[in-house]
């Protein structure tokens, strides 16, 4: 999965590098200024046709562009900080980001939650449940069979 915030940090850092304000760069795009905006700010990531665009203009692989070959800086205060809410939680569920879920559980939202507890029920996620059982409601403690 890629991270769009990422992405967009990666390509604004490229472009300032290259000294090309947006609107430069998107005119040898041959998009908006504000559809360049939007990959930036992790709102929406570029096509594959953009991505080869991209590439050549800014002289950087497709690794470097969707930053494949980096490993996610999770700041435990705020694991989303600087990333893609989405991105995230598909690195926890699928086991490849490892933080402790006791102390940023807090850090999500209702269905994010559910997501991250569901993996727990079906052991896909080991965690300590006496650590997290006091961070969960009563409907999520039903949700995981009263574990």
């Amino acid at each position: 999965m890629i991270d769009s915030v990422q992405v967009g940090n990666k390509i604004s850092a490229l472009r300032r590098n290259a000294n090309l304000s947006q609107e430069q760069l998107a005119d040898k795009l041959f998009i908006t200024r504000q559809a360049l905006s939007k990959w930036e700010t992790g709102i929406s990531v570029p096509t594959l046709d953009m991505l080869v665009l991209l590439s050549r203009h800014l002289n950087a692989t497709f690794d470097e562009i969707l930053c494949l070959d980096e490993t996610p800086m999770i700041d435990p205060d705020n694991i989303f900080a600087g990333h893609s809410r989405q991105f995230i939680i598909k690195k926890i569920t699928s086991g490849a980001l490892k933080v402790d879920l006791p102390n940023v559980l807090y850090q999500m939202s209702p269905s994010e939650r559910l997501l991250i507890l569901r993996e727990i029920r079906d052991g896909k996620l080991e965690v300590d449940f006496q650590e997290l059982e006091s961070r969960l409601s009563l409907s999520e403690k039903k949700f995981l069979g009263g574990k």
